[in-house]
């Protein structure tokens, strides 16, 4: 349904609305409108649209935020600490298995060099013979 065609008395009382609304305060008019009911009306996504994001961030004082935020709970919270303490004993761990490699590699080339210097011949033993099983 289309509205009428605004007659006389529509005319005037646009002439004497906007007359009003200027000599009225802003508080005094916003009083009579119910606010809920504006916003109600607003298209929500449409304003969304014509918000420009970066400006808006570039308003946004990080330092002050950050002075805020509570930084040890946010560290507990993502479990940081448990990470670390993992990761560092899984690198500790590979750490030490490298050692013990190295070491066993270094200890096969003494024990060949012993073997030469002593004139071995043979295969070397495996271990001493009880632990091995050899009486």
């Amino acid at each position: 349904m289309t509205p009428p065609e605004p007659g006389l008395l529509g005319r005037v009382a646009g002439a004497v609305t906007g007359k009003v609304v200027d000599a009225m305060p802003v508080e005094e008019i916003l009083e009579h409108i119910d606010i809920d009911a504006v916003l109600d009306q607003v298209d929500v996504n449409h304003l969304l649209d014509r918000v420009d994001v970066n400006r808006l961030l570039d308003r946004v004082d990080v330092e002050r935020l950050l002075a805020r935020a509570d930084v040890e709970a946010l560290v507990q919270r993502a479990g940081i600490s448990d990470i670390v303490a993992e990761t560092t004993g899984d690198l500790a761990g590979r750490t030490l298995d490298v050692a013990r490699s190295q070491v066993v590699g270094l200890d096969r080339v003494v024990s060949g060099f012993v073997d030469r210097l002593l004139r071995r011949r043979g295969p070397a033993p495996v271990g001493p013979a009880l632990l091995v099983g050899e009486r």
